[in-house]
């Protein structure tokens, strides 16, 4: 009798010994399962990270109109990545290299020495256009920040070439990716190389002005000296002025025609 009693004893310790185990192996894996879970949904949480809404090239602005928002799982944000948060430390810093429409915007893609200082350096009212020049146009690459330069505008009317006056005295405020705030502060293989493009001051309406003579013909630009205020004098250039051989400055206006009638009642 007192054998079965052990037992049966021995039979319920070991019942309620597995019955702790399967609990407390339960309760270890629900933990587990959830700790596992947290984890997984902090990393896939979606962040918003700053991205070209455009293919731009190297000195390019970053401003509303040239990036976008998007939602990226943290798990996949890149180190160097601009978040949304950070959007008012980058506004109006400048692209060191070239990126892609889509393209995460990282803090190794933005120029050093350019921040967002660079649009409080604009006059009331102006806007800092950027366009692209090759070697003619860049005066062989000895254009600098603070020059002047005059714009003009070639194309053709009708089967004559023209060249007319666009804008003058137009003030340059970056080759490239040098201005004069940063111009002690690059690097001298990023000082020393050529440049693809010009960033000017201008106004709205003459901004228009530069886009649709890019669109329309071919500009031009022509170096001034920094002190020099005048207007352009010429109202235009054409293939059969320089023909004939006259001064655009002194060229003769056309002389009215008079109409002759023969005949009569």
């Amino acid at each position: 009798m007192k054998g079965m009693l052990t037992t049966a004893l021995m039979i319920g310790g070991a019942l309620a010994a597995g019955a702790g185990a399967a609990y407390l192996a339960k309760d270890h894996i629900r933990r587990e399962v959830s700790a596992e879970r947290e984890q997984l949904q902090a990393q896939y949480q979606l962040v918003n990270v700053i991205v070209a809404n455009a293919d731009l090239s190297p000195g390019a602005v970053l401003t509303g109109q040239t990036v976008a928002l998007r939602a990226v799982p943290k798990t996949f944000l890149h180190s160097e990545a601009v978040v949304s948060e950070r959007w008012s430390e980058t506004a109006g810093r400048v692209l060191a290299r070239a990126i892609r429409s889509g393209e995460t915007i990282l803090q190794s893609h933005l120029a050093q020495g350019i921040g967002a200082g660079f649009s409080a350096q604009l006059p009331e009212g102006q806007r800092a256009l950027t366009f692209p020049v090759d070697e003619e146009a860049s005066i062989s690459g000895m254009l600098a920040p603070g020059d002047r330069i005059d714009i003009l505008f070639t194309t053709t009317s009708g089967n004559e070439s023209v060249t007319v006056p666009l804008l003058f005295a137009v003030p340059v405020i970056a080759t490239g990716l040098r201005t004069q705030a940063n111009e002690h502060s690059l690097p001298d293989k990023v000082h020393s190389a050529p440049f693809r493009t010009i960033t000017v001051t201008v106004t709205p309406a003459d901004a228009a002005k530069i886009t649709l003579a890019q669109e329309a013909g071919r500009i031009t630009v022509a170096l001034r000296q920094p002190q020099d205020q005048t207007a352009i004098r010429i109202a235009r250039i054409t293939k059969h002025m320089l023909l004939r051989g006259d001064s655009p400055a002194n060229a003769s206006p056309p002389r009215p025609r008079i109409q002759i009638i023969l005949g009569g009642v």
